[in-house]
């Protein structure tokens, strides 16, 4: 020390508050917190219910699956199973009164008219008209080209959104 106001000798250090821990955090992050956890659940719940709400279709996929597998055993009734479980999904989503009624041309119609968006309805319109022609005994290939299909419609459909009442 020195007897000199000025001089930097005279200088203390710094007076610093305490370091501010950690533990417990501020309300405001206990609030954000549970604001960020109440956001997971609905997310989750939203997940599961979206996940059962599916679940006709996962099955309906399985079905075609197990009747692809079939293919070359010379189902005669094979393309009325693909039809069928096609028809299940449909009355699902459409409801029975709309979709029970069609058959042949009207029900190859719908399905082309209600596919989604980059799907190929020009195609599964064939198929179903082509496979549901008496006269003709569907071959292996086109079978498989109209399970494909019949999949990815079962996929990717998206039935109008039905008002809450």
């Amino acid at each position: 020390m020195s007897d000199d106001p000025g001089s930097l000798d005279n200088l203390r250090g710094l007076a610093l508050p305490p370091e501010t821990s950690f533990w417990p955090p501020a309300a405001g992050l206990w609030i954000l917190a549970a604001a960020v956890v109440a956001a997971l659940a609905v997310l989750a719940w939203r997940a599961v219910q979206r996940y059962r709400a599916a679940a006709y279709r996962r099955a309906a996929i399985t079905e075609l699956e197990v009747i692809s597998a079939g293919i070359d055993r010379n189902d005669p009734a094979i393309v009325e199973r693909i039809s069928d479980v096609m028809k299940r999904v449909a009355m699902v989503d459409y409801g029975r009164a709309q979709v029970a009624s069609l058959s042949g041309q009207a029900w190859a119609d719908f399905v082309a008219t209600e596919a989604s968006e980059g799907f190929d309805a020009a195609t599964i319109r064939r198929l179903l008209m082509e496979t549901f022609d008496a006269g003709r005994e569907p071959k292996a290939s086109g079978l498989r080209l109209l399970v494909g299909h019949a999949e990815l419609w079962v996929r990717a459909h998206r039935a109008p959104l039905k008002a809450e009442a």
